[in-house]
């Protein structure tokens, strides 16, 4: 079930573009991954998604009824604000946690920080913090930007399952925000690349192990018992431009 099309998005922003005539869907139990470099205007597709910013043209379909969750890539907290880490989970969730909320903060290793405040814990105990706060609503669609930036890979492998159970509960949408070209979850549905507009998009595939292909792109390859959850992601473009 289609929850969110975009038809031809551009934005444009001090006569430079950001975007070009993206087009996209978010399906109900669906995890799309948008994937590509920094600067090419993902996470300014998601603030459209969430209509933090209007696009300079194109078509939004979204049933005003839908909620939407946001994990952003960065927030800036004032320090002189006391806020321990559990009052701020619970500040965009009406005072409520979720049922699995327990479970989730052990799976990943963050209950000893519930009462440190918030400007105090690591970056990558700040991501998992968002991403809790994120789903801790019903929500019809969950858009996580750079979501496993300063994670370890053992936090980066319990965050997917996390994920993809969630996904499995709620029946809802997706959209994973990511720079690297190369690693995506498993369990992805689709993948867009991303550069201003869509380079390419299709369902994920591991890639090759060729030598020379990893040593072009710049990959390494990854214990297998370590990245369970992760797999490589080869995408091809249709089309010939100077920047993707």
């Amino acid at each position: 079930m289609q929850l969110l099309a975009l038809n031809n998005i551009s934005l444009k922003i001090d006569n430079h573009q950001i975007l070009e005539n993206i087009s996209l869907t978010l399906n109900r139990g669906e995890i799309t991954t948008l994937i590509g470099i920094n600067g090419g205007g993902k996470t300014s597709l998601a603030r459209i998604i969430i209509g933090a910013i209007k696009p300079s043209n194109g078509q939004i379909f979204l049933d005003k009824n839908l909620k939407i969750g946001h994990m952003p890539q960065k927030i800036n907290i004032d320090k002189t604000i006391p806020l321990d880490v559990l009052g701020f989970i619970k500040l965009t969730n009406n005072n409520k946690l979720s049922p699995n909320f327990e479970s989730w903060c052990e799976r990943l290793k963050i209950n000893h920080i519930l009462h440190l405040q918030i400007h105090e814990i690591s970056g990558g105990q700040l991501q998992k913090v968002l991403f809790l706060q994120s789903i801790g609503g019903q929500n019809d669609i969950l858009i996580l930007d750079e979501p496993t930036q300063f994670m370890d890979i053992s936090a980066v492998n319990e965050f997917y399952k996390i994920v993809d159970e969630f996904r499995q509960t709620n029946n809802c949408a997706i959209l994973l925000i990511s720079h690297d070209l190369h690693l995506v979850m498993q369990k992805t549905d689709i993948v867009y690349c991303i550069n201003r507009h869509v380079c390419c998009h299709g369902k994920p595939e591991h890639i090759n192990q060729h030598p020379e292909y990893l040593s072009l792109l710049g990959a390494k390859k990854l214990n297998e018992n370590s990245v369970s959850e992760i797999s490589f992601y080869s995408h091809y473009h249709d089309h010939v431009h100077k920047d993707c």
